[in-house]
């Protein structure tokens, strides 16, 4: 039986495979020095699956003090997770099975890396978002746009095979070293970003579609840019010309970091960005759905109320608590609204908000493949009620909620209780939210200063509003 007694807050949060940072950290080190019918169109077809990593063969047993202990972990890990997974059924597969299968390989562990990367892979099996196990202090590498704590001020993406810039912070330290939307990064701190995708690849966690391998290949790659403040990351990039320059760049302390009183998780960095576009178009982006930000949401809104429209930017945004995430969707909603649905073991919950009417007009959300967990159920369930028109790229449908409990090793870990439907009953876990103005980002486009994304949000307003 489970001892350990989970947070009682549910997260919405992006985990990648700690183990896939683990590993390619150290490989990139060696080798230089991761009821209401539904607005989603039903014609868009499912992600492509993305091929899952090999199976681990069968290893022989040995048995040491650490090899009992780690055998107690996994049936700790196994145990949580057969008592408040949300399917009964486990989709079909076997989980005693599971367990059985795991139970050896695990008590041959040769250290706390195999251990994880075993457990994960365990874990994994489930084909959900929202199920990993690890280190604590590996956490800020899995998520570091919300955890780490040194940034240059760019943002990356994943187009095609190519690393390429997609934003770049007004005087950040990456603006004053020369770096621009469009430039094509080919390698960081010495290793090229074809090795570091190649490395990262081989440690993919669900869901396993084509967006969901670029987020977590995206996120790979940004967490060796982000890093400790005062240091530099180094750079090799083609500029406009295709012209391969170099630069170190240094990491800039991030200013804002808010904390959730008892849980156990580091603090996030948090950022809120609000501006007037041009025909007056408010302009809202943040990093995470943290309730430290809800005060900016609400003054900013109050600064709109004139506004021909509002964009919110949720590209990047990968979740965050729960209760903020309805707060937030609340403030574009009139009397009670019904925005999804919570299926658990113990029955389908509806999801209901108390809206705020805080602003009325119309409201665009851009969401792309790193829009993750709560930015899925945010952009969901404002365009399942039709309160907003989501533009951009498909998301990759990491919609279950995940509970954290710690581990008799110090270690968390985070298992999925329940999973989104729309309020018409449509699974959001595995198949994302469907944009109903599809638009992608061209290399081109951002070397002209072009976000065409945006741009498209931009024109649906002015073409839409009163």
């Amino acid at each position: 039986m489970n001892t350990q007694r989970p947070f009682p807050i549910l997260f919405l949060i992006i985990l990648m495979a700690w183990v896939m940072v683990a590993c390619s950290a150290r490989q990139a080190q060696t080798a230089t020095s991761r009821g209401e019918a539904s607005a989603t169109p039903a014609a868009e077809a499912t992600p492509s699956p993305t091929a899952r990593p090999t199976a681990t063969p069968t290893l022989a047993p040995t048995q040491s003090i650490h090899n009992v202990e780690y055998t107690q972990i996994l049936e700790t890990v196994w145990s949580t997770v057969n008592e408040s997974y949300f399917d009964l059924d486990f989709g079909g597969l076997d989980w005693a099975a599971v367990r059985a299968r795991y139970e050896p390989l695990v008590r041959a562990a040769k250290d706390d890396d195999e251990l994880y990367r075993l457990l994960n892979q365990m874990l994994w099996e489930l084909n959900v978002s929202h199920a990993a196990v690890g280190p604590l202090e590996e956490w800020p590498a899995a998520e570091p746009v919300v955890w780490m704590d040194g940034d240059i001020g760019i943002d990356v993406r994943l187009l095609g095979e190519q690393v390429v810039i997609t934003r770049v912070r007004a005087g950040s330290p990456a603006e004053k070293a020369g770096l621009h939307m469009g430039f094509f990064i080919t390698a960081i701190d010495g290793t090229t970003v074809e090795q570091i995708i190649a490395d990262a690849q081989e440690h993919l966690a669900p869901p396993y579609n084509e967006q969901g391998r670029v987020d977590l290949l995206t996120l790979h790659v940004l967490s060796l840019i982000y890093g400790e403040p005062g240091t530099c990351v180094n750079l090799a990039y083609l500029d406009a010309g295709d012209v391969l320059r170099e630069s170190c760049v240094e990491r800039m302390p991030r200013p804002r970091i808010g904390a959730l009183e008892g849980a156990p998780i580091p603090p996030s960095y948090l950022e809120f960005e609000s501006q007037r576009l041009a025909n007056g178009i408010g302009y809202i982006r943040f990093s995470t759905f943290h309730p430290d930000l809800m005060p900016d949401l609400i003054d900013t809104l109050a600064e709109f109320q004139d506004a021909p429209g509002i964009i919110v930017d949720l590209r990047g945004n990968p979740g965050g608590e729960l209760q903020t995430d309805g707060e937030m969707a609340a403030q574009f909603l009139d009397g009670q609204v019904l925005i999804g649905r919570f299926e658990s073991r113990s029955g389908t919950m509806p999801w209901v908000v108390m809206g705020k009417d805080a602003y009325s007009g119309p409201l665009v959300i851009l969401i792309d493949a790193l829009s993750f967990s709560g930015s899925e159920f945010f952009a969901s369930g404002l365009q399942a009620v039709g309160r907003a028109v989501i533009v951009g790229e498909r998301s990759p449908g990491g919609a279950t909620v995940g509970n954290i409990a710690p581990l008799p090793n110090n270690a968390i870990l985070v298992f999925p209780v329940a999973q989104l439907l729309t309020p018409g009953g449509q699974v959001v876990e595995g198949h994302g939210v469907v944009p109903d103005i599809p638009v992608t980002l061209e290399r081109g486009q951002l070397l002209d200063g072009i976000d065409a994304q945006l741009q498209a949000a931009i024109q649906h307003i002015v073409e839409t509003a009163p």
